[in-house]
């Protein structure tokens, strides 16, 4: 069951906002929240506030490795180590919006992505020396050709396109077809 989410403005209520982002669930409709609330950049609220931060950021990490590393060991094929890989680098992704909201002070969204993009760095390089004991190549392959450091490609956001009208519409001459 999810809970509405009201836009922060005091302490309080962005402090029930990082309890919601640090569970996870309601990560889309948190974000959307904070990206629109406001906080005053007073001395005390704001180490207190860059701490919070810092510590929900430093759970959601902590689960995203746990995760990344039971989801290797369960792998036997392909398909579920590459879906540990995207999975990872949508957490990655996450966190880098989250890092970058324009309510944050610039030098906490600087210390928050910088944090991610060390993160990202040191397990892809981590997955890249595991992967050297592969004989086959395959796994080295695989976390090549699927990086963790791409993880800001995700937080992009596209607008749909425009929808196409009817006198617009092009019709293709129907095709033959051979049959040998």
């Amino acid at each position: 069951m999810s809970v509405p989410i009201s836009v922060p403005a005091t302490y309080a209520e962005w402090s029930a906002c990082l309890d919601i982002l640090e569970a996870g669930g309601q990560d889309d409709e948190v974000i959307q929240a904070m990206s629109q609330g406001q906080l005053a950049w007073v001395n005390g609220v704001a180490n207190l506030f860059s701490e919070r931060v810092h510590g929900v950021f430093n759970t959601r990490l902590q689960r995203c490795a746990e995760r990344m590393d039971r989801d290797f060991k369960a792998a036997r094929d392909d398909t579920p180590i590459v879906r540990a890989l995207l999975d990872t680098r949508r957490t990655l992704a996450l966190l880098h919006k989250v890092a970058k909201l324009p309510s944050f002070h610039r030098m906490l969204q600087d210390h928050l992505a910088a944090e991610v993009r060390d993160y990202a760095k040191r397990a892809q390089n981590s997955l890249e020396d595991s992967a050297k004991q592969d004989r086959s190549g395959r796994l080295s392959s695989l976390i090549r050709n699927n990086p963790l450091l791409r993880y800001e490609e995700n937080t992009v956001e596209t607008t749909p396109a425009a929808p196409i009208a009817n006198n617009d519409v092009v019709t293709a001459r129907p095709q033959r077809r051979i049959l040998l």
